[in-house]
């Protein structure tokens, strides 16, 4: 099937313990200072609670989770849900250290807290479910009804940051994303796509445009992030575009690619209101004169 002798075990764990950098690289400490407060949460102090004060917590988890952690932190990529998997083990210990807490204080000072802990915990799921990086789903699902046969959609993103087919379903449309696949050929001095971007949007997009045909009677969009607007602003401009929509992303940012590096675009051009927006650019191809960015 290879053509050689191949063990896939073995590739898969040279990959993912060797190569997984090219998805981004984070700190070996990005995990405890970051990935488990995160997943855990207000529940981290009850867990503190039981490792302090409860004497039966089950040390024989204690390991589990340590070397888990360990075993992840030294790989260069790292992802929340990588360590999704201790959350059992960690209510475990949460629930006795609410179980000493409720122990040592009056019953009605134990309700305030499980009625704290719990409203803490729904206003963060509703917002991270309603507004928390909702952008790239209103963007496509947007995308969805103006898409008709023949247009294309160019999405000037990190790759794999917005749905795709999932929700845009119309027949012959063409989409297109800026691709981070690895190099699996051993090439010296390899650059994804995704990274020749970044590096140097003018450049990219002037030979993407020399290279690309769209076809007479369609339109074509294009989605980017506020961050690269400064950058990608004249030669978008100078193409015909013109910003037709924008989009709320998120008001924590947690990617540096995602990031704005500015306060406001030329006076009269577009206004910010100082979060992260995601745009769509519109070049109409059938029509002579365009209102532009």
């Amino acid at each position: 099937m290879y053509g050689q002798f191949t063990v896939v075990f073995y590739n898969f764990l040279k990959f993912n313990l060797a190569g997984s950098a090219v998805y981004g690289a984070h700190p070996w400490h990005w995990y405890l200072t970051q990935g488990v407060p995160a997943i855990l949460g207000t529940h981290a102090i009850f867990i503190a609670v039981a490792f302090l004060k409860h004497r039966d917590y089950p040390r024989q988890f204690l390991g589990v989770a340590i070397a888990t952690l360990l075993f992840f932190s030294m790989i260069a990529h790292k992802e929340f849900r990588f360590i999704q998997h201790l959350m059992p083990i960690c209510m475990i210990w949460a629930g006795l250290g609410l179980h000493w807490i409720s122990r040592h204080i009056e019953r009605s000072s134990l309700y305030t807290i499980i009625m704290l802990n719990s409203l803490v915990n729904i206003l963060v799921a509703f917002y991270i479910g309603f507004f928390h990086q909702r952008g790239t789903i209103s963007v496509v699902h947007d995308l969805s009804s103006s898409v008709k046969s023949g247009d294309s959609v160019v999405f000037l993103t990190p790759c794999h940051a917005t749905p795709y087919h999932s929700h845009i379903h119309a027949a012959e449309v063409d989409l297109r994303f800026l691709d981070c696949s690895p190099d699996m050929t051993g090439q010296e001095n390899y650059e994804h796509e995704e990274k020749q971007f970044y590096r140097d949007p003018n450049s990219w997009w002037n030979k993407f445009r020399s290279e690309r045909k769209v076809a007479a009677q369609s339109s074509e969009f294009v989605v980017a992030f506020e961050e690269n607007l400064p950058r990608l602003h004249e030669m978008l401009k100078d193409s015909g575009y013109r910003v037709s929509r924008k989009y709320f992303f998120a008001h924590l940012l947690v990617d540096d690619k995602l990031n704005f590096s500015f306060a406001a675009l030329q006076e009269n051009i577009l206004e910010f209101d100082g979060f992260e927006q995601i745009f769509i650019f519109n070049n109409l191809h059938n029509v002579g004169s365009q209102d532009q960015v």
